[in-house]
């Protein structure tokens, strides 16, 4: 059976209705029952899997909608994690302070695997989707690079090489475990979105570091994962986020990073922000190879607006011009819902960018 091609691609997380974010709130004052919230969660689930379907989407999700946020399902399969959310104060561009309950716990203790990491995700989508189904992972990077607090983790991990040895098998094991129960599609974020921001990759030079020897490594670390399942049916793709909880962006190319990643990444799809300027135009494109497809993260996720057809058809022309058309898809540039604080449009709002979006697809791809 041929691999998936989907033209109309949607990131993974969805916005959460009034309805579980209440009832996720409740949870955690002890006033819901963990079998409450998962009710909740399968009425909320099956709702997005149908408005999925109804909308032209071509690979369906759960959404996200289990998870506290797009990359916490790692903390509640592994222990060795501090044990609360850290909390931290940002300031944003209109100068208004935010306090943002951050999910990326530090490591405290050697990882130990408790469970799988999406075990009951899966299990529930795949037995009501009726099509094909995505599900997306953190990569291994979110937790050896965002986790390890010097002064805490060194104490338990030597280095990252070391957080590296334990973190791989768990990975493999779950994408193996997911092929085999049916998903069509894994998709692993935010692996390589420090590469992308010239600022980080100078901060690793004046750290003694070289961007091009660490880049490369952490190529290999997701490709060990990726070979797990390599040469079979399921569709494999890798996504950059330049941010997603506020309207603050990454800045910077993708010139430096695509030019060391598309041809040694061993993915089907690479999925690419491409909804600011502040990301530069398509020319990095040009070093994608044959048999690979860029998703253009076109649509924003970070505003209600519609976009105007014809423009988002101008700008996959565009990219054409450095690649060939069937090696472009269209998606939203980031989820809708990473985190339950990322509310940036209502649930009706959201379907209606993603039927637009599929409109989008049709026109181009037919």
């Amino acid at each position: 059976m041929a691999k998936l091609n989907p033209k109309a691609d949607q990131i993974g997380s969805l916005t959460r209705p009034v309805e579980l974010l209440e009832a996720r709130t409740k949870f955690r004052a002890g006033e819901l029952s963990k079998e409450q919230l998962t009710e909740v969660e399968d009425r909320c689930i099956l709702d997005a899997l149908a408005h999925q379907r109804d909308v032209g989407i071509d690979v369906l999700t759960d959404g996200e909608l289990r998870r506290d946020a797009w990359q916490t399902d790692i903390t509640y399969a592994l222990e060795g994690f501090e044990p609360e959310w850290p909390m931290v104060r940002q300031t944003l561009p209109d100068g208004s302070v935010v306090e943002l309950e951050m999910h990326t716990k530090a490591i405290v203790a050697k990882l130990r695997q408790v469970r799988r990491i999406a075990e009951h995700e899966a299990r529930f989508v795949l037995d009501h989707a009726d099509g094909p189904v995505k599900m997306t992972l953190p990569s291994p990077h979110t937790t050896a690079w965002g986790s390890f607090k010097p002064g805490i983790t060194d104490k338990v991990y030597a280095d990252h090489e070391e957080v590296f040895a334990d973190l791989i098998p768990v990975y493999r094991r779950e994408m193996v475990a997911l092929a085999s129960e049916g998903v069509s599609y894994i998709q692993l974020d935010e692996g390589f979105t420090r590469y992308g921001r010239p600022q980080a990759r100078l901060a690793m030079e004046e750290a003694g570091d070289d961007p091009d020897a660490l880049l490369q490594r952490d190529i290999e670390v997701e490709n060990a994962c990726y070979h797990a399942i390599a040469g079979g049916d399921v569709v494999l793709g890798s996504h950059l986020c330049r941010g997603s909880r506020t309207a603050n962006r990454g800045d910077g190319d993708y010139e430096w990073l695509a030019e060391r990643l598309f041809g040694a990444l061993d993915v089907d799809r690479f999925l690419f922000e491409y909804d600011s300027e502040a990301v530069g135009g398509f020319e990095p494109l040009r070093f994608l190879p044959k048999g690979k497809t860029v998703v253009l993260g076109l649509v924003t996720s970070k505003d209600p607006i519609i976009e105007d057809q014809d423009s988002l058809i101008a700008k996959i022309e565009l990219a054409s011009k450095y690649c060939s058309v069937d090696q472009l898809a269209i998606s939203p540039q980031c989820g809708f819902g990473g985190s339950a604080d990322n509310h940036f449009m209502s649930v009706d709002e959201q379907w209606r960018k993603l039927e637009n979006l599929v409109e989008v697809a049709r026109r181009v791809w037919g």
